[in-house]
């Protein structure tokens, strides 16, 4: 044959030699920097959290190695008022382990307190918040844990805290245009430890040992572990464990086997107490404690199973079922979670069952082959654990001994329901359940976060209702998509999130408002929803205690009055909101929480003293206000600033006259006869006089500025606002008046205690302390029965003003409000404001000499702001709870979120007891944080 001949100016074609080829897929995009190796290291084991944010606002996390755990938290930075994340510190009893067993694990307690750090064998250490929230006590050792690979753990779970807890249904607008705060209080499910302010936590380990720790009365842990089932091969080993309380106050635990079999037990704990015997003695240890644990239910078919065909997808698939079922069956089970039942909302709901709820995820690997639709990618499997009626004959009961899994006919029958799966196109990374389970917030490889309902399982994203508000995501806030980060984690009140990436570096991150701008027309219907769903999460963590500086920094930053907030280290969005805004938020607060603020007519102390709601919307009111140590607080602000000082005086008088101690002699004494309890006392004293002459004389002062128009209230509240005083609305609003009349009433007391014991007494060192409170008292230029005669005037002008103009108690509560929260005079007490700043006033001024009053410096107060007191800034240091200055040097605490200070005193014997029961948290009901040498060397005198 002849080959032809080819020129070089011959083409060849190489379709025509080998026809056209297949056309490879793209290859799938490259992960995230260590996303392939975190999601390796979830489907080894479900109990590998390597951050974690406690109730009470502490953050910790493994350093990168893993021979470390650090912690952190947020702060409001004293010198522009911004929050941010504060730095870290060590936990020292943590040291790097000489076999290199890494640390794989951390887990707070449901109140935050208890931090539970474990390695890879499965050793545990717990830890303690111990006064300020940067500092842990060891308070059990992993030394007393033996190393076995067959320990790791890979499921744990903390036991509920036995109380009653609120369950807020949607806000709904009602027919007057008012938002509405349904509740209904739910208690938690069981077991819970016999003592209720002792921890208890439960594991179960990679070889089905499961383990029960617990503390004594003396905080000490003791350990109970019973075998699950017995190991008879390496099929029937553990890799994800998962607890759940249920209704009848047991356990429910949810495995995974390496055999990929689901299996459910029950575990009833039994403390070996008497039931009747409530409340539990401290003494009396549970040192007995049981386990019974019964298996429930197997399935042997863990795998995802994709979109099902024929099914309606749902909205969250559309667009993402074009993978196939071959194609799902490459993911791997990487999270295991038994979701408890959803406490219902009313009678006439739903019944809630307990859910199986399992993860597997896909990342291509760069060495594996591409295929074609398949990129990453995640499926949610879920299995619902419902009651039946067991249908078996009752003489099955006379067959003898059967399996724990069979019972009589007339038990319930429980049965495993595969729901349909969910697929998304992310790699899972975290799941919480929030809300009382009744969320499920997802965080993704991609670094986004978002949140879906625990029964459908569908998105929470804004869907245009602007009468009927449930949540934040559903009223248009959501985190924004960044980098991604391996290990993230929740804010106790779900709207930040801290994240740990591949290079061991944490972020914050802040949800955003994302339907627009906040910075409105006022009444816009979105902005609204947008205020009543911060103001529906402030209640929900008022009434769990939960800390909420999280919603505090969103709130600041999305409702700050005129102001820029700059977030540079969250990266958040500025908005600049009038502050009606703020004011609005502010009032649906109170309202959600049902805060009284009308004590006119029946002041009612020990309610208001006992009343934390008060502390809280106070707290957050000078949190929005505050703009940095050396800048001036809004008016509002100042208000709640100077009303908390006010609560914390009430308090400490309280505790000290209401403390009585027995002598030898068979008698009793009065804690504030001691004196070293009333030394403690006197800078308390010093600042409740300062303030009566720093009140009267800012009265004076307005009295002048408006004199001859004190009845036009116009003037005179531009009179208030331009000198931006608290003085007319302290002694003016209820809640206020009423702290000032306790405490008068404490230093009338004290003020006869003293001259009474310096004539009687021959202690000296009674004598002497004595002494110095006199001083302190007679040196005002108001006395105490002066200022007392004005509450008494301004107490029975209110009331009739009030009754004249026919006030009920809703307007009352309005008016008062409004004085609290906006700073405005209401209309109906204008007549008292008239008579305050002529007749009364007029009448003090024969008794005093208003002249000495300009020489009193209250600078040291920090509610003025002149020069005097711009300077006391600058150069001193106040403790905040006993009110005397700090030396240099002194080792200081600072509160997270008011930035007050105190000294770092540790309890002792002899210690005075309303320091010691007052010291934990801050005024403002806030954390404090441990800190050194705040300020440079420079006075330290207040006068």
């Amino acid at each position: 044959m002849t080959m032809p001949n080819l020129t070089m100016d011959d083409s060849l074609d190489m379709d025509d030699l080998f026809g056209e080829g297949p056309t490879l897929p793209p290859a799938p995009a490259p992960a995230a920097k260590g996303l392939i190796q975190r999601l390796d290291e979830l489907r080894a084991s479900g109990c590998n959290q390597k951050v974690a944010w406690s109730n009470l606002g502490c953050i910790a996390y493994v350093k990168r190695d893993g021979n470390a755990v650090v912690i952190r938290n947020l702060l409001c930075r004293p010198d522009d008022g911004r929050w941010t994340l504060g730095g870290e510190f060590p936990v020292s009893q943590v040291s790097p382990n000489d076999d290199g067993q890494q640390i794989v694990h951390l887990s707070w307690n449901p109140s935050g307190s208890e931090l539970a750090v474990v390695d890879m064998l499965g050793r545990l250490s717990i830890f303690t918040i111990y006064i300020t929230v940067n500092r842990l006590n060891q308070s059990r050792s992993s030394v007393v844990d033996q190393e076995d690979d067959l320990g790791a753990i890979v499921g744990m779970s903390w036991l509920n805290i036995e109380r009653m807890f609120p369950l807020y249904r949607p806000v709904v607008k009602d027919n007057n245009g008012q938002f509405q705060y349904p509740a209904t209080n739910h208690k938690t499910f069981g077991p819970f430890h016999p003592i209720p302010s002792r921890a208890t936590l439960i594991g179960v380990t990679r070889g089905g040992m499961v383990r029960l720790w617990y503390q004594q009365h003396d905080t000490r842990w003791l350990e109970v572990n019973t075998e699950l089932e017995s190991i008879g091969s390496s099929d029937d080993l553990l890799s994800h464990a998962s607890f759940s309380s249920d209704k009848d106050n047991s356990l429910l635990l949810a495995v995974h086997t390496a055999s990929h079999q689901i299996r459910l037990y029950r575990i009833n704990i039994n403390w070996n107490i008497p039931t009747n015997q409530k409340p539990i003695p401290q003494s009396q240890v549970p040192s007995t404690a049981t386990l019974q644990i019964s298996h429930v239910k197997v399935d042997d078919f863990c795998f995802p199973l994709g979109p099902i065909e024929g099914k309606d997808v749902p909205q969250s698939q559309i667009g993402q079922n074009d993978i196939s079922r071959g194609d799902v069956s490459r993911a791997q089970l990487s999270h295991l979670e038994m979701i408890p039942p959803a406490p219902l909302p009313s009678k006439h709901s739903e019944p809630s069952y307990p859910i199986i709820m399992a993860t597997f995820s896909y990342i291509p690997s760069p060495f594996e082959e591409p295929q074609q639709n398949v990129d990453t990618f995640s499926v949610i499997a879920r299995w619902e654990l419902r009651s039946t009626p067991q249908s078996l004959h009752p003489s099955f009961d006379k067959l003898g001994t059967r399996r724990n899994s069979v019972g009589s006919a007339n038990e319930q029958s429980l049965d495993l329901r595969r729901m349909n799966d969910i697929t998304v196109r992310k790699a899972i990374l975290a799941v919480e359940r929030i809300n009382s389970s009744t969320t499920i917030a997802i965080a993704y490889g991609d670094g986004s976060i978002e949140f879906r309902d625990r029964t459908s399982m569908t998105p929470i994203i804004p869907n245009g209702e602007i009468n009927r508000v449930s949540s934040m995501p559903q009223a248009g806030f959501a985190f924004p998509v960044d980098d991604p980060c391996l290990h993230m984690a929740l804010s106790p009140n779900h709207c930040l999130a801290i994240g740990v990436d591949a290079d061991g570096d944490a972020r914050l991150k802040a949800m955003e408002y994302t339907l627009g701008s906040l910075d409105t027309q006022e009444g816009d219907p979105k902005v609204t929803s947008a205020v009543i769903a911060l103001a529906l999460q402030f209640a929900i963590s008022c009434i769990s205690h939960s800390n909420n500086d999280d919603l505090a920094t969103v709130i600041q930053q999305c409702l700050g009055p005129r102001r820029s907030l700059e977030f540079s280290s969250i990266g958040g969005v500025v908005f600049l909101i009038s502050i009606e805004l703020e004011h609005q938020f502010l009032s649906e607060s109170q309202r959600a929480i049902s805060m009284s603020v009308d004590y006119s007519h029946e002041p009612q102390h020990e309610k208001l003293f006992r009343n934390p709601m008060i502390q809280r919307c106070l707290s957050l009111q000078n949190t929005l206000g505050y703009k940095g140590e050396l800048n001036h607080r809004s008016l509002t602000a100042k208000i709640a600033w100077a009303t908390l000082h006010l609560r914390l005086a009430a308090l400490t008088f309280a505790i000290t006259f209401n403390n009585v101690k027995s002598t030898a002699g068979g008698g009793t004494e009065n804690d504030y006869t001691r004196p070293e309890v009333l030394h403690s006392l006197l800078g308390v004293v010093r600042w409740s006089m300062d303030l009566m002459s720093f009140i009267i004389d800012d009265l004076y002062v307005l009295s002048r500025l408006t004199k001859g128009r004190t009845q036009d209230k116009v003037f005179v509240q531009q009179k208030v606002s331009e000198s931006n005083s608290c003085a007319l609305f302290l002694i003016l609003a209820s809640i206020p008046r009423t702290f000032l009349r306790y405490n008068s009433r404490g230093l009338r007391g004290l003020d006869e205690t003293a001259r009474r014991i310096l004539a009687n007494s021959m202690d000296d060192d009674q004598k002497q302390v004595f002494h110095s409170l006199k001083d302190i008292i007679d040196a005002s230029p108001i006395k105490v029965p002066h200022f007392e005669r004005i509450l008494a005037d301004v107490d029975g002008s209110v009331k009739a003003a009030y009754q004249s103009q026919g006030i009920n108690s809703e307007e009352r509560a309005a008016a008062e409000k409004e004085m609290l929260v906006n700073a405005d005079i209401p209309d109906s007490l204008m007549p008292v404001v008239d008579r305050l700043l002529t007749t009364t006033l007029n009448n003090l001024s024969n008794e005093i000499d208003p002249a000495a009053l300009y020489f009193e410096d209250p600078s040291w107060l920090g509610l003025s702001d002149d020069k005097s007191s711009d300077a006391f800034k600058r150069t001193c240091t106040i403790d905040a709870l006993r009110k005397i200055p700090l030396t240099a040097g002194t080792n200081l605490r600072r509160c997270t979120r008011c930035c007050a200070h105190m000294a770092d005193l540790l309890p002792h014997k002899g210690a005075s007891i309303w320091v010691t029961s007052m010291q934990r948290m801050c005024l403002c009901g806030s954390l404090w944080m441990l800190v050194k040498n705040l300020h440079p060397p420079g006075k330290t005198g207040y006068k």
